[in-house]
């Protein structure tokens, strides 16, 4: 099914809001991963820096998630060609709320340009 343009504000809001949840998610494990080689390195407080920013994914989110609820649905706005201009597809197709590109799987390699 093609996404109709424009869409209204308070979807793409919501949609931002994954996004950011995700990264949340994906800073969260990063900390766990790290935990022992950065609290054994001479830069500790780097974690607490990524801990930082784990936090601030999630409040962000949770704001953005929010405020959608706020707005008056005939808001709206042309997600696509701004979020075509994204150099991450998957977060390109998320705002603009179209179809997610298939990932590689889990424990596959992904390089990024």
């Amino acid at each position: 099914m093609t996404q109709r343009y424009p869409v209204p504000l308070s979807d793409v809001l919501v949609a931002a809001a994954g996004v950011l949840q995700e990264m949340e998610g994906r800073c969260a494990e990063l900390q766990e991963a790290l935990s022992p080689a950065m609290t054994a390195g001479a830069r500790p407080m780097a974690l607490q820096d990524l801990d930082y920013v784990t936090q601030g994914l999630a409040s962000l989110s949770y704001f953005l998630a929010s405020l959608s609820e706020r707005l008056p649905r005939e808001w709206a706005a042309d997600a696509l060609a701004v979020a075509e201009a994204l150099p991450l597809e998957d977060v390109a197709a998320a705002l603009s709320l179209a179809p997610v590109p298939v990932r590689a799987g889990a424990g596959e390699l992904e390089l990024f340009e």
